[in-house]
């Protein structure tokens, strides 16, 4: 039976596409890119393809912060401080407090049946930190644990050890990561030898080679899964 659940963030609970969308947004609308929807295309392959390459521990979080918007922009044909709109665009990011539907409803019984709740999420500590405090999910948490603080992001191993090793109460066997990244979440499970849960809110196809050892595809039938 589970007692620890580590929950991923963004896009599990919290609501980050619409705070992206917002953000770029307004930082495209800014600095005078009018296509907003080839703007939105070309800077998802982007960002993206960056993201992997750390995951895979190939560059470093600062690369991907300095050079997404610089590399964005040239595709336009415009030359800008990409530094500087990383720092705009932060701004945004760390006043992003939309959640997902149903997202405090679980949390707060899952809390009422006496699960202890960590989070592990990829992503810069003081953002997380204010997003967890104005949208008052913290206090459903017993700790919260980021990538920046840690120094390592999921999948790597050294991510869970991180947690495992600060928490005695913890074991393998009475813990399950529940997020929405395959190649994140669900790969650093596989790694760490921890039950699964993808959180697969769009219905998509998992190509992927990570198995998740649960899907769900509403927020509230995490319940019925951690519960078993």
């Amino acid at each position: 039976m589970y007692k620890h659940l580590i929950f991923d963030l963004d896009d599990t609970l919290l609501d980050f596409r619409k705070g992206e969308e917002v953000g770029l947004t307004n930082v495209f609308r800014d600095h005078g890119l009018t296509d907003l929807n080839a703007a939105f295309s070309e800077y998802q392959v982007i960002n993206r393809g960056l993201w992997a390459a750390y995951e895979r521990g190939e560059i470093s979080k600062n690369q991907i912060h300095n050079t997404r918007f610089a590399t964005l922009f040239d595709k336009f044909g415009r030359d800008v401080d990409g530094v500087a709109l990383e720092k705009e665009y932060r701004g945004y990011l760390n006043e992003n407090y939309y959640v997902l539907d149903g997202a405090e409803i679980l949390l707060q019984e899952l809390n009422h049946q006496g699960y202890k709740l960590i989070a592990g999420t990829n992503g810069e500590q003081h953002t997380q930190e204010q997003r967890m405090a104005n949208t008052g999910f913290m206090k459903y948490f017993d700790e919260m644990y980021t990538s920046d603080e840690i120094g390592y992001a999921k999948p790597a191993t050294e991510f869970f050890d991180a947690i495992f090793n600060r928490r005695s109460d913890m074991t393998v066997s009475d813990s399950i990561m529940i997020g929405d990244g395959l190649a994140s979440d669900i790969q650093g499970g596989n790694r760490y030898n921890l039950d699964t849960l993808w959180v697969n809110l769009h219905n998509s196809e998992n190509t992927s080679p990570f198995k998740a050892t649960y899907e769900v595809n509403q927020l509230d039938k995490i319940i019925e899964i951690v519960n078993r």
